[in-house]
């Protein structure tokens, strides 16, 4: 990876060409940076090799007051109909207001397609004339106008939701987990995103720039958010040399991205904007969604200690992830073709304002499902309606099962899952879930955790286990990570085991 952004570095940097040169790059700087009047003199003299150069030649020659040298510039690009001309367009029109020719400006402003046109645009001072004498005009200056309908209404209300929630949980104290936080960072990236593209289709982008060129960085958060969130899920060991490793992309595509973020924001500077082509490629965004996506599926595998509930809700993730990632690649394949429609590119932000609202709701109560609360109930949906367990049988199971954990001590196989269990008590998966729902009001995962703990607790206060250290001890009771064993034994026991261990010595002292 250190590598890749070192070629990435020397790359950017004979891309530009030698001093004092009037490339590409420099004539986007001056336009960007509203220092046309610096290069007023090699203007005349730039061969202007490409569309974006003669464009930006075109604002430089208009803002320093020769519109005879730009209008013929505008007009070649409006005529080749290239990526170029619908801007171009608009900058002909706005010679031809300058120069009092009304009707001509209006004609060219009439043939720019109505969803690129703003209200901001057509609010300049030069078309003060056509405003005060033109209804045609004042009719297309009214239809541009900022404004919500049914859809993008619903998808603000949800972007709200999100940003509340996501807001809530990173801002939140103890009360929330790092999971939580993660989950949170996911839910509150995909709500800004959703904002700026609402800024897009609602005309307010010219009064709110502040998102426009963030969204590509917030779309790079989303995987290692749910990442790591599925990592705490799992009680998986992860340090902050790992976080940082998955943060390089995303915050490398931040600091790409700062030459438009700080236009965004109106702060004058001189760094080149090609680097924005790279902080936002399509390319880049799509490999690391899809990147994303495969490692949350294997992640999703996980079945050490992982029960029905549990399995659920990271399997809603994973294909929520799925979802997007296909959504995402569909969009960038098809935005090229020709039958290519841009409402299309709501399907997207319906998959997100989608995520967003089950996120929330299942963020809020995912508590509920790692005290076994089954997500059939949280979901107002009867999970066992259909069992023909009956109170005696589940009560003769109780019976056997913590026969089976005090006597046998089967917890004290770390790679332990509710299969295993099942099998031991010649019963099916669904009916000891059942049995432990509903007699210990716990799911799987924390019921044999707790035996777990029991044992070790058990073990440390025994003087003839002195010689065993903590960690030893944990391996022994079954577990097989540190990080899980220590936070199971500090929220049962309420100190951490060092502590605990201390505090049972002492006992045994005094007696």
């Amino acid at each position: 990876m250190k590598y890749n952004l070192i070629v990435l570095l020397l790359i950017l940097g004979v891309s530009h060409s030698a001093f004092g040169q009037l490339t590409e790059i420099r004539l986007q700087e001056a336009v960007t940076n509203g220092e046309c009047h610096e290069i007023a003199d090699a203007l005349d003299d730039a061969q202007l090799n490409s569309d974006q150069m003669k464009f930006s030649a075109g604002v430089c020659y208009y803002r320093n007051g020769h519109l005879d040298k730009a209008l013929p510039l505008f007009a070649e690009l409006n005529a080749g109909q290239g990526p170029q001309w619908k801007m171009a367009s608009f900058w002909e029109a706005k010679i031809h207001a300058r120069l009092g020719n009304d009707s001509l400006a209006l004609s060219l402003l009439e043939g720019i397609p109505g969803e690129f046109l703003s209200f901001g645009m057509l609010n300049l001072p030069e078309f003060k004339h056509l405003m005060s004498t033109s209804s045609e005009f004042n009719k297309l200056r009214n239809a541009s106008k900022p404004k919500l309908n049914i859809w993008t209404g619903l998808l603000s209300v949800i972007a709200g939701i999100g940003f509340l929630i996501g807001v809530l949980f990173l801002l939140g104290r103890s009360k929330f987990s790092k999971g939580e936080k993660w989950l949170a960072l996911m839910v509150l990236s995909m709500a800004l995103i959703l904002v700026s593209y609402l800024t897009i289709w609602t005309g307010f982008r010219y009064y709110f720039p502040y998102l426009q060129n963030v969204w590509p960085f917030l779309t790079l958060l989303i995987g290692p958010s749910i990442f790591f969130y599925l990592k705490e899920t799992f009680k998986e060991d992860y340090d902050r040399r790992e976080v940082f490793y998955h943060l390089i992309i995303p915050f490398c595509a931040l600091l790409f991205l700062m030459p438009a973020i700080l236009r965004n924001f109106g702060i004058a500077h001189n760094l080149p904007p090609d680097l924005v082509r790279i902080g936002s490629s399509s390319i880049l965004l799509t490999a690391h969604i899809l990147f994303y996506t495969v490692r949350v599926h294997f992640l999703t595998k996980n079945e050490w200690q992982v029960d029905a509930n549990i399995k659920a809700w990271t399997k809603i993730l994973s294909m929520g992830m799925n979802i997007y990632a296909f959504s995402f690649l569909s969009y960038f394949v098809l935005v090229s073709c020709s039958f290519f429609n841009p409402q299309w590119d709501y399907s997207i932000s319906l998959v997100m304002g989608i995520g967003i609202l089950i996120i929330a709701y299942m963020g809020l109560v995912q508590k509920r499902v790692f005290q076994s609360e089954p997500l059939g109930d949280i979901l107002s949906v009867k999970k066992y309606s259909s069992s023909n367990l009956t109170p005696s049988v589940s009560e003769r199971i109780k019976i056997r099962l913590e026969k089976l954990l005090h006597e046998e001590k089967v917890f004290k196989e770390n790679e332990l899952r509710l299969d295993d269990l099942a099998s031991y008590l010649d019963i099916s998966r669904h009916q000891l879930s059942q049995v432990i729902n509903e007699h210990y009001k716990v799911n799987f995962f924390e019921f044999i955790n707790r035996h777990r703990i029991a044992y070790v607790e058990k073990v440390l206060a025994n003087p003839d286990y002195a010689h065993y250290t903590i960690i030893q001890i944990a391996y022994e009771a079954g577990f097989n990570n540190k990080a899980s064993f220590n936070t199971y034994f500090k929220r049962e026991v309420g100190m951490t085991p060092s502590a605990y261990r201390i505090k049972v010595s002492n006992v045994v002292t005094d007696h």
